[in-house]
């Protein structure tokens, strides 16, 4: 019967169709072929595969996010975080990189936050000198902290499927993202020392910086809300979800009054086709759990990677290869959903702490979206910037590098990620 899924799989996905029907069609297939299974059964799975408290956030921070985008929060917070770094030497690619982590803490999305920081920064940084190239993938790789610095969809599902507290994971991806941040400023500095380009200002105005810190202020205390509300024990993630949402509407439409009644249709038609892409391949994923679970599929890949090897930490790094192979061909969610529940088990029975784990696996759906042929970050940034894939190809592979040290980081230190958690919850 896993056969039978898998080879269906490979070949719709090689047909180009949609990766929630790839999952359901060929696990649909397997379980008719393979066990005569009455086809009510799957509808029945994927029910329970979104029947889950802690997948309500991901509803919730996705309308969020059309909130925050439709107020022109980014606006504010380009400007805001320009007059902070600009005058410096690399300063605007900065700008980017702080911008970038700034929107992900609103919106836990990657794309959202590409989207919305990618089309304002673009024409500075092409005004400073940087090559097309270098912009887009600064770009995909800031973008990509989306999904790590909290609010992150990834970890919602992630503690949907193993049961871990996303509150936790919310702040594990903390320290980590800031890593990847520092990192990719001084990537930029880098470049823009060797070009001799994005030299500064030089002129440092506390007036000015003072001016946008009052208009971006109410966008910038929302990721304190959030995460402060959480630590406190004031409400769960999921009820977070609640608290953006409303916190969104009452900064659009009162304060800076960018969002109208009018508007608001739109906004959750958006939010509702964002949900139900995620839910479908949830749900759908289910079927699979289900086949992997008939099969023993976990039990014997846990017996092949024991029979290799012992050791949590090589344990990790071939879950890490295993990730970043599949990552390159699926579709983020899809590869969480199919993958964790098999591997997930295996991981906390060789003792690897499961926030660091949650938050590196995380971390590693990550650079799917930064290579081909998937690549979601990296061929959304090529079209705003207007780049070509041969311009971009050389300047992502250093920042899919940053990645993949920070997540050796957490393999071998896993307090890099559980210990913020730990301390305050």
């Amino acid at each position: 019967m896993i056969k039978i899924a898998i080879l269906f799989l490979l070949l719709f996905m090689v047909l180009g169709v949609p990766v929630a029907f790839a999952i359901g069609f060929s696990g649909l297939l397997a379980l008719h072929f393979g066990m005569g299974t009455p086809l009510f059964t799957v509808v029945q799975m994927a029910v329970k595969g979104i029947n889950s408290w802690s997948l309500m956030a991901c509803p919730l921070f996705i309308l969020a996010g059309g909130i925050m985008a439709e107020a022109k929060l980014s606006d504010y917070i380009v400007s805001f975080c320009a007059e902070l770094v600009s005058w410096m030497r690399g300063g605007i690619g900065a700008v980017c990189v702080i911008a970038n982590m700034i929107f992900a803490a609103l919106t836990g999305s990657g794309a959202a936050s590409i989207s919305a920081i990618g089309g304002l920064i673009t024409p500075e940084l092409k005004k400073t000198g940087y090559k097309h190239g270098f912009i887009a993938s600064l770009i995909a790789g800031a973008g990509a902290l989306g999904p790590i610095i909290p609010p992150s969809m990834n970890m919602i599902v992630y503690g949907s499927i193993t049961g871990e507290s996303t509150g936790k994971l919310f702040i594990g991806g903390i320290i980590p993202g800031l890593i990847i941040g520092l990192f990719l400023i001084g990537y930029t500095v880098f470049f823009a020392n060797k070009w001799g380009v994005d030299q500064g200002s030089g002129k440092f105005s506390p007036r000015r910086l003072w001016a946008t810190f009052k208009k971006a202020v109410w966008a910038l205390i929302m990721p304190a809300i959030i995460i402060g509300g959480i630590l406190g024990g004031v409400f769960t993630a999921t009820e977070a979800g609640i608290v953006a949402c409303i916190y969104g509407l009452i900064c659009g439409m009162f304060i800076y009054r960018t969002v109208k009644f009018r508007d608001l249709p739109h906004m959750f038609r958006v939010a509702t086709e964002g949900t139900c892409m995620i839910m479908m391949i949830m749900g759908i994923a289910a079927v699979y759990g289900y086949i992997f679970a008939i099969e023993n599929v976990g039990n014997t890949v846990t017996s092949w990677m024991l029979g290799i090897t012992t050791n949590k930490y090589l344990i990790q790094l071939l879950i890490l290869a295993l990730m970043t192979l599949i990552g390159m061909f699926m579709e983020t969610v899809a590869a969480m959903t199919v993958l964790l529940p098999v591997i997930y088990p295996l991981a906390m029975k060789v003792g690897v702490d499961p926030i660091a784990f949650g938050v590196w696996y995380s971390i590693s759906t990550v650079l799917g979206g930064l290579t081909p042929p998937v690549g979601v970050y990296l061929f959304q940034s090529m079209g705003i910037v207007g780049a070509k894939f041969k311009e971009a190809a050389p300047f992502m592979i250093p920042v899919a590098i940053i990645v993949i040290l920070v997540m050796l980081l957490i393999v071998f230190v896993p307090s890099v990620a559980s210990w913020l958690p730990n301390l305050v919850m």
